[in-house]
C-alpha cells in the first residue's frame, strides 16, 4: 500500500499547491493575457492529475488481483515512451525557442508550456505503446 500511497499523496499535494499558487497571484491586469495562460495551466494540471490518478488506480487494481505492479512489458513501454517523448520534446523546445525569439511572450510562460507539453507528449506515447504494443527489435 505504501507504493501506491506515496504517488497519490504527491499528486494531490502538487494539485493543492498549484491551486494555492494560482489563486494567490491576485487579479490579473486587464489585457495582459495572464488570465488565458493561467486557464490553460489549470486545465493542463487537472488533466495530468486525472491521468496520473487513472494509472495509480490501475496499479492498485492489479495489486489487489495478485498481478505484479510492474512487469517487463510495462517497464519496456515506459522506457520506449520516455525515449520517443524525449526526442519529440526537443522539437517542442525548438518551437518554443522560435516563438520566444519572434514574439513578446514571457519566458516563464513558455517554460510552463514546455514542461506541460513534455508531460502530455510522454502520456501520448505511453498510451500509443500500450494500445499498439512494442515490436521486437
Amino acid at each position: 500500500m505504501k507504493r501506491i500511497f506515496i504517488p497519490v499523496f504527491i499528486l494531490t499535494m502538487v494539485l493543492i499547491i498549484a491551486g494555492i499558487w494560482i489563486f494567490q497571484t491576485g487579479s490579473p491586469p486587464k489585457n495582459s493575457g495572464f488570465l488565458s495562460s493561467e486557464i490553460i495551466f489549470i486545465v493542463a494540471i487537472v488533466i495530468l492529475f486525472i491521468v496520473s490518478m487513472f494509472f495509480a488506480i490501475k496499479r492498485l487494481k492489479n495489486r489487489k488481483q495478485g498481478l505484479p505492479e510492474e512487469d517487463e512489458l510495462s517497464k519496456k513501454i515506459v522506457n520506449k515512451a520516455g525515449a520517443k517523448s524525449f526526442f519529440v520534446s526537443l522539437f517542442l523546445w525548438l518551437a518554443l525557442l522560435y516563438v520566444h525569439n519572434h514574439s513578446a511572450v514571457d519566458t516563464e510562460i513558455l517554460f510552463g508550456y514546455g514542461i506541460i507539453g513534455m508531460a502530455f507528449i510522454f502520456i501520448i506515447f505511453t498510451v500509443i505503446f500500450n494500445i499498439r504494443g512494442i515490436k521486437d527489435e
